[in-house]
C-alpha cells in the first residue's frame, strides 16, 4: 500500500501554512504534543485513484472549542478547494472510504464514561445519516455491550439485578475498546474519546458542528440522577429483544468449514440461508441481501458461541432502522424478515424507545443541569 511520502506531507502543510497562517507542520515520527500536523494516511491507498493524484493525507488539530473548530473547518475546505479543486468534496467510490474523526476532550473535571454514551447516544441513526453503518471501523457500542447483556438476560428475564449501578457497570466493563468502532473508548487512556461515525462529505458539506455532533456532549454531561429515562428505555429494548430471541433461538442453525486462510460458512434461519460467517480466532457476520455478495447488516468480533445474540443485534437494528424509515435493503430470508418486521412493531408500542424520545430527554436533562449549575455553561475550555 503506497503511503505519502515525508516530503509530500512537508509540501502539504507548507501550502496550509501559507494560506491559513497556522503553525502546520509535517514531523518525521508521530507527534508527541498537540499541533497542527499533517501526517500520512495509510488506510487511503491511490492504487485505484484517477490520474494526478498521488497520495492521502491526515490533517490533525489539537483540542479546540467547538466554535473555533467550526471556523478552523471552515478556512480547510476553503484551502482544500483553492488546492484541489472539488474532489474531496462529493461522495464517491474514491471519497466513500474516508472519514472525519472528531476527538472528544473532557477537559478538567469531567468524566467521559461510555455508560453515559451507550445510553443516550442513537449511534445506528447517526451512522446511517453518514453512510458510516455496518463498515469495518465503525461498529455500534451496543454490539460490544449486546452480546453479554443478552445472555445476561437469558438468566435475568425481567432484568432484576440489573438495577442500580448494575446496568452502568456491565456497559462500562464490556465497551468497545478499539478502532474497530466508531465510539473509540481505548482513547480514554489519553484523557479522549475518538468519534468516527462522520463521513468526508459531511466535513465538507454538512452543517455546522455543533449540530452534527446530535448532542454527544450532552450525553457525557447527563449526571446520574438525571439518567433514569435513559436507562429505562434501553432495558425496555433489551427486554424486548431477549423475549424475540427467545423465540426465535430454535429457528438458528450455523456451521464453519477449515479454509486456507480462515474458516467460513453459513447461518441458516427456519432451514433457508440467512448470513455469511468468516472465523479466524473471531467471527464476522453478514447478513445476505437479495443481489449476489450484496449484505444489508453486519457484526464483528464475536465468538463462536455468541451466533444467537449477534443475529438478534443486527435483527434490532434492521427494526429501528425500518422505523426510522431509512432505506435499507431486505434480508434475502423471507422468515427472517418476517420476524425483524415483527420486532419492529413491537419496538413502536412501547413509549420512550424512539429517537427523538431520547433527544427530548437529553434537552430536559440538559435544562435541568444548566438551572442547577449555570457556571458550567460559561466556562471556557475545550
Amino acid at each position: 500500500m503506497d503511503e505519502a511520502s515525508p516530503a509530500f506531507c512537508r509540501v502539504f502543510a507548507s501550502k496550509l501554512r501559507e494560506r491559513t497562517g497556522r503553525t502546520w507542520s509535517a514531523p518525521s515520527k508521530a507527534p508527541q504534543r498537540p499541533g497542527f500536523y499533517v501526517v500520512p494516511e495509510y488506510g487511503l491507498d491511490p492504487l485505484n485513484w484517477p490520474e494526478g493524484r498521488l497520495a492521502g493525507v491526515e490533517l490533525l488539530t489539537p483540542p479546540l472549542p467547538l466554535e473555533e473548530a467550526e471556523t478552523i473547518r471552515t478556512e480547510h475546505c476553503e484551502v482544500i478547494y483553492e488546492i484541489d479543486g472539488d474532489f474531496n468534496f462529493f461522495a464517491s467510490e474514491h471519497t466513500d472510504g474516508c472519514g472525519w474523526h472528531i476527538n472528544i476532550d473532557a477537559g478538567d473535571g469531567f468524566r467521559l464514561d461510555p455508560d453515559r454514551f451507550i445510553l443516550g447516544v442513537d449511534e445506528l441513526l447517526l451512522l446511517a445519516n453518514n453512510d458510516r453503518l455496518f463498515s469495518r471501523y465503525t461498529g455500534l457500542q451496543r454490539h460490544a455491550v449486546g452480546v453479554p447483556l443478552l445472555r445476561h438476560l437469558a438468566q435475568d428475564p425481567k432484568g432484576k439485578f440489573l438495577l442500580g449501578t448494575a446496568l452502568r457497570n456491565l456497559l462500562d466493563a464490556t465497551a468497545g475498546r478499539d478502532k474497530g468502532y466508531a465510539a473509540n473508548f481505548a482513547k480514554l487512556l489519553k484523557g479522549y474519546v475518538e468519534l468516527r461515525h462522520f463521513s468526508a462529505e459531511s466535513f465538507f458539506n454538512g452543517p455546522h458542528l455543533i449540530e452534527q455532533l446530535e448532542r454527544i456532549p450532552a450525553a457525557f454531561e447527563v449526571w446520574p440522577a438525571h439518567s433514569h429515562p435513559f436507562e429505562q428505555a434501553f432495558r425496555r429494548k433489551f427486554l424486548l429483544l431477549s423475549r424475540w430471541l427467545a423465540r426465535t433461538r430454535n429457528k438458528l442453525t450455523w456451521d464453519l468449514t477449515h479454509g486456507l486462510v480462515a474458516a467460513s460458512g453459513r447461518v441458516h434461519f427456519a432451514g433457508e440461508p440467512l448470513g455469511h460467517l468468516k472465523a479466524d480466532g473471531l467471527l464476522e457476520l453478514n447478513l445476505y441481501g437479495h443481489g449476489e455478495y450484496e449484505y444489508v447488516a453486519t457484526i464483528r468480533n464475536i465468538v463462536l458461541s455468541d451466533i444467537p445474540e449477534a443475529i438478534a443485534l443486527l435483527a434490532l437494528d434492521l427494526a429501528e432502522l425500518h422505523n426510522f424509515g431509512v432505506r435499507q435493503r431486505a434480508s434475502s430470508n423471507k422468515a427472517f424478515q418476517r420476524a425483524m418486521l415483527q420486532l419492529a412493531g413491537q419496538l413502536r408500542k412501547v413509549p420512550g424507545l424512539s429517537s427523538s424520545a431520547q433527544l427530548e430527554e437529553l434537552a430536559k436533562a440538559e435544562t435541568l443541569r444548566r438551572a442547577m449549575h449555570p457556571q458550567f455553561y460559561t466556562k471556557a475550555g475545550p
